[in-house]
């Protein structure tokens, strides 16, 4: 009996869940439901068709959309090239001479945008893709993660070897680059994972999910979109304890795929610390630009209207295409970033300390304050002034951190582009920090004229553990952070930078809400139980949630831990969070699910969660000599 694996056993078999469906191609066939064969009975039922010379988002979308199909159908779909004679049912993957005959170009789309048609006997995947020119090769950067430089992010990868296949290898391509357009990719693994069933949950394969069946057929209709977050940069590499371990061992092959299936990455965009000891003590050596008093070496004179110039033609010459951003200088794209060495040893001459005082009067209980706004911002807002003369569409980024977290007593120019730094982890359980924050974002988010994005941080409380060799109780808040990145999505805010590891389910669902913030996070999370723990999901599921249910109770911090500016995490996690008899059930429902895990794959999660949550906190709790 023939075994159909079709869009409708999906529905059935699954949890679906599909993104907005759009398209801005009026034909009468976009909204046509047509089926569409891939593979039968294990054999090819079509070819992949890409350019001759394809650009690597093609090349890498035909290799995966290759790959997959033959680990679901055991069939293995044959790639050619437009210059061949092609018959029978076709998949073209990205722009071709076969796409612009039927009227898809990739310059057609927006930056992102790409396009899944089904067509009678062809299935089409494209969107617009960077192009391996000699210009684009020299447009230089420097962004903010997964390299030094725009050319360091196009990692080089074997591509069966990292797929788990190396008897196919060794084959070496070169990814598109983290932050060039890729609508391509984008394109086949939207398909893949809507019409395919296909999960990316980890890099390595304990954490994909594959269905197996030897016939593959789809059928839709026309899907055209782009993620709903401009610039997703959670670039994860499993550095900290819980990911680490969850994920298991992993290659940083294999990590540099997945940022691509989970698309992240996106438009450019840098803001860090750009004047730090090393910039100031190798370029800016005028001894007129150095801070007065005990910040000379990392802080500079920022009222110094040489110093205003200098960095004004930095910016100018980076945007003209001069590699002058030195190395630790955030500057990529349309936008040149200025940040302040990480230390409040500000510059003591009159001009400084007089704009210093004036922003006592915004000082907070908080982290996040205002009391140097008018002074930093005051040079930001001079840089921009002389940019915006020569570069008006181009942006001096910066960020609102710390003691000038709060908007100045003044407008900014319009070509600043801020991006707030907000305590998201905190959100669920402490009031103040909270509500501080949303004040300050939203004073931004009425002001600011330019893009606006958002510096998040998620590195509390495992950075402090990390810091000061003690385990944290683990800070599950899905639904709070689903409902807070929805929230900063439907304020218009460009992009994201996440500072910090979540544990990587909750790292999934912000890369689903950052893709399709309409998502429903409990569906996305019955599907990841249902489909990655099998038979143990049940147990694994209500061993995340009261995890989560513990963690974003506020009731669960009293004083002393809680503090108006912070939590006690290190005493909190073992006395009021992992009490012995929240930790007894936690246990049984963790033995419950190692009993009842089938197969070796099953097991094999199982026991990576149990090692990277579970017995984290065994040893959590028994190194405060709380539990017997």
């Amino acid at each position: 009996m023939m075994h159909t694996f079709s869009f409708y056993a999906l529905l059935l078999g699954a949890v679906f869940s599909s993104g907005p469906v759009a398209s801005t191609h009026e034909t009468s066939e976009q909204n046509a439901i047509i089926e569409f064969s891939l593979a039968q009975d294990g054999r090819p039922a079509c070819s992949l068709v890409i350019a001759e010379r394809p650009t690597n988002a093609a090349r890498l979308a035909a290799l995966e959309l290759q790959c997959h199909v033959l680990k679901i159908t055991g069939a293995e779909l044959p790639i050619h090239t437009d210059t061949e004679a092609i018959e029978g049912p076709r998949v073209l993957v990205g722009e071709s001479e076969a796409t612009r005959m039927l009227g898809f170009n990739g310059s057609d789309f927006a930056p992102q945008e790409y396009l899944i048609a089904f067509r009678p006997e062809t299935l089409i995947l494209i969107g617009r893709d960077w192009k391996d020119t000699e210009t684009n090769r020299n447009e230089f950067g420097r962004p903010m993660s997964c390299g030094d430089t725009l050319a360091a992010t196009r990692h080089k990868i074997d591509f069966w070897q990292t797929v788990g296949m190396p008897e196919r290898g060794p084959f070496e391509i070169e990814l598109p680059g983290v932050y060039d357009d890729q609508g391509t990719c984008y394109a086949v693994y939207d398909f893949l994972e809507r019409f395919c069933s296909v999960r990316w949950y980890g890099p390595n394969e304990t954490g994909v999910i594959i269905p197996a069946c030897p016939t593959l057929m789809v059928q839709g209709a026309d899907v055209r979109r782009s993620p709903a977050l401009k610039y997703r940069d959670a670039l994860w590499s499993g550095n900290w304890p819980f990911m680490k371990g969850q994920w298991g061992a992993v290659t940083p092959q294999e990590v540099h795929l997945f940022w691509r299936r989970l698309r992240l990455g996106g438009e450019k965009w840098a803001g860090n610390h750009t004047f730090h000891k090393k910039t100031v003590e190798t370029i800016f050596t005028n001894p007129a630009y150095q801070a007065e008093g005990k910040g000379r070496g990392s802080q500079l004179c920022y009222t110094n209207p040489e110093l205003v110039r200098e960095v004004a033609q930095m910016a100018r010459d980076f945007f003209d295409g001069k590699k002058n951003a030195p190395e630790g200088w955030k500057a990529v794209g349309d936008y040149f970033a200025l940040i302040p060495d990480d230390n409040s040893n500000y510059c003591r001459c009159d001009r400084c300390r007089e704009l210093v005082y004036s922003g006592k009067s915004m000082r907070t209980d908080q982290f996040s304050s205002g009391t140097i706004s008018n002074y930093f911002f005051s040079f930001v807002n001079a840089v921009a002034q002389e940019v915006g003369k020569t570069h008006p569409d181009k942006y001096i980024a910066t960020l609102a951190y710390w003691n000038y977290a709060f908007p100045p007593e003044f407008e900014m120019e319009p070509n600043v582009s801020m991006a707030p730094c907000l305590h998201t982890c905190m959100y669920a359980i402490h009031k103040e920090i909270r509500e501080n924050d949303m004040k300050l974002y939203h004073e931004w988010l009425e002001r600011s004229k330019a893009p606006l994005y958002l510096w998040n941080y998620y590195h509390h409380p495992m950075e402090p553990a990390v810091i000061e060799n003690f385990k944290c109780f683990p800070n599950i808040m899905v639904h709070k952070t689903a409902e807070t990145m929805r929230m900063f999505i439907e304020d218009g805010v460009r992009g994201i930078f996440i500072c910090g590891e979540q544990d990587m389910l909750e790292a999934y669902i912000i890369a689903k809400i950052w893709d399709d913030p309409q998502q429903d996070v409990d569906v996305l999370l019955d599907e990841f139980f249902l489909r990655y723990f099998g038979a143990a999901a049940a147990p694994m599921k209500r061993f995340y949630l009261q995890l989560e249910q513990i963690a974003c109770n506020p009731e669960n911090y009293p004083a002393p831990y809680y503090r108006e500016n912070g939590i006690d995490w290190k005493n909190v996690a073992w006395t009021a969070l992992g009490t012995e008899e929240r930790m007894k059930q936690l246990g049984i429902l963790m033995t419950e699910a190692q009993a009842l895990a089938q197969g070796d794959l099953e097991k094999r999660r199982v026991a990576l969660w149990h090692d990277a949550l579970w017995k984290w906190m065994v040893e959590g709790s028994a190194s405060v000599d709380v539990f017997p």
